[in-house]
């Protein structure tokens, strides 16, 4: 079976480092055996990190040290285009600065959103991408997206971090699957790849299975939550319309054997650890049943 990657946030509302958090956070990991977590950081596009962030940034390293547990995901918030500098220079500098930042965690990926044009939200991008469009062809800003996003794998390679970008929804930069696979093949890196969102693949209604042999050895990193096919409400698995049992028959034809990433944050129930615990157990009663089917007869 799969190891279950736990999501936790370590960042309070005055951006600093959740000490009490953290504590529940440690509790759970022990008492659940829990050995991969995922996390992020800063929230802003454009993050200029201060003295808080870096002490944030080694009390996180200090926790899975403590604790035992390896950061399989690390979400890079920043943009991925710049319209402004023909150089680049801004974009590929929030990249370097990303990785200078958050190696020392050693997450196993770093996830990318693809569609992040500018350093605003989805209708600032689509703001920029008209802008550009003034100077550059459609094709020829596709092609400085393919050169910022091979830089950004050349230097996470080098600190042993995969790039994994990740499918959005709703007609964003790169939401459509066809549209990720080409920009992926167009990349053309051995180090970057795809993080298949199940969630926001059922709000554009997409075939989970055929998505994810289309993705086969690229597929570095896979975000399971749920929803009704309408709202992005990363609700927990089994709680919405996704079939999770055709996602992981299909996980098993491409033998995937990294984590099953958790990008849902509660149960309904107050206790942390229960909910958790509910949730590796759900998900593994899937694992089994994709495997070996409903296998119920000694109940009879």
């Amino acid at each position: 079976m799969r190891q279950c990657s736990i999501h936790m946030n370590f960042k309070n509302e005055n951006g600093l480092f959740d000490e009490e958090r953290a504590k529940q956070y440690s509790e759970v990991v022990q008492k659940l055996n829990i050995k991969y977590i995922n996390t992020k950081w800063n929230d802003e596009l454009f993050f200029n990190p201060n003295e808080n962030d870096f002490i944030g940034i080694n009390k996180i390293k200090q926790f899975c040290f403590d604790n035992d547990v390896t950061i399989t995901s690390f979400h890079f918030n920043g943009p991925i285009f710049d319209k402004d500098y023909p150089t680049q220079s801004f974009c590929r500098g929030l990249m370097k600065q990303s990785i200078d930042l958050y190696h020392i965690l050693k997450p196993q990926v770093m996830v990318v959103h693809p569609g992040a044009l500018s350093i605003g939200r989805f209708s600032d991008h689509k703001k920029t991408y008209n802008e550009a469009l003034e100077v550059y062809s459609a094709e020829q800003i596709h092609q400085i997206i393919v050169e910022n996003i091979r830089y950004f794998g050349d230097i996470a390679q080098e600190k042993g971090i995969k790039i994994a970008l990740e499918n959005i929804f709703g007609g964003r930069f790169y939401s459509q699957i066809n549209d990720l696979v080409k920009l992926v093949n167009d990349i053309d890196h051995p180090n970057v790849g795809y993080c298949f969102d199940c969630g926001h693949g059922n709000i554009d209604k997409v075939n989970h299975p055929e998505v994810i042999k289309i993705m086969n050895d690229k597929l570095f990193e896979l975000h399971l939550h749920d929803n009704f096919a309408d709202k992005d409400l990363h609700l927990p698995i089994g709680f919405g319309t996704i079939n999770y049992i055709n996602i992981i028959k299909a996980l098993n034809e491409i033998n995937y054997k990294s984590t099953a990433t958790f990008e849902f944050f509660r149960w309904p129930m107050d206790n942390r650890i229960e909910g958790v615990k509910n949730a590796i157990d759900l998900w593994q009663a899937l694992e089994k049943i994709a495997e070996k089917g409903y296998n119920t007869n000694s109940w009879k």
